[in-house]
């Protein structure tokens, strides 16, 4: 069960990183580089104390993921990756305190030059948006991960016609970044739990524009077999006796 104090440890985690995205969005437009963002990052946690979770876990070498389009999970921050009108880029983020080691984990996808210069992109955040909200929804003590997948495929797959990522989960964060239990985003036999009081979970509905496929060319990125666009969104929750929390 969670104290008090690691409670409140999360919350003033939440507040590092809501300035932070806060702060990147207010830099991004056409020629913006991920290396911008990644010394961005560095600097407002060195300010805040806090540690950029992400830096060196499983030798990860930046501080922040920046997947853009085709690339997605684990982006790294290359000299060439420069944002253009029109990207649809994904900033996944992680905070984690210097002295308990207690982590924050969130994601957020938007185009560049704003939606108008991509309406299909601007779609599909619009449905990974939605996506998460009806997954709150459900998020309490008692309901299952069943429940939860019929709501995200729902929305995903039959309101807006986009894909559910087959092969990658989202998961429970606490000390370590990815903690059990690992979840799927759609209906896997076998694979059904029961959510509890006191968990805390970063939550991750991942979509893809056509295809559910992914490639891994074995370095970091994971990229999408057929070059289409994919987008997330990610919130860490906490599990209550009764309306889950929105930590960040």
């Amino acid at each position: 069960m969670l104290t008090k104090q690691e409670i409140h440890i999360l919350r003033q985690n939440a507040k590092i990183h809501k300035e932070i995205f806060e702060e990147i969005k207010k830099i991004l437009k056409d020629w913006t580089t991920a290396i911008e963002v990644d010394n961005l990052c560095w600097e407002l946690a060195k300010k805040h104390w806090v540690l950029c979770g992400f830096k060196w876990v499983y030798g990860f070498p930046n501080n922040i993921c920046i997947s853009v389009n085709d690339v997605v999970v684990h982006g790294r921050c290359l000299p060439e990756v420069v944002f253009k009108d029109w990207d649809l880029v994904t900033f996944d983020f992680w905070v984690k305190d210097k002295k308990f080691w207690i982590n924050t984990d969130a994601a957020f996808s938007v185009v560049i030059g704003w939606n108008d210069k991509n309406p299909r992109a601007a779609k599909m955040i619009e449905a990974n948006i939605k996506a998460l909200e009806e997954w709150i929804k459900m998020a309490r003590a008692g309901n299952t991960t069943w429940d939860i997948w019929a709501v995200i495929q729902k929305v995903v797959e039959q309101e807006y016609w986009f894909k559910i990522v087959k092969e990658l989960t989202w998961h429970a964060v606490w000390k370590k970044l990815h903690e059990k239990p690992y979840i799927y985003n759609y209906w896997k036999a076998g694979s059904g739990q029961r959510l509890k009081v006191w968990m805390v979970l970063a939550i991750e509905p991942i979509l893809w524009e056509t295809s559910w496929q992914i490639t891994d060319r074995w370095d970091w990125e994971i990229y999408i077999k057929d070059w289409s666009l994919w987008c997330q969104y990610e919130h860490t929750i906490l599990i209550t006796d009764w309306d889950p929390e929105i930590i960040v």
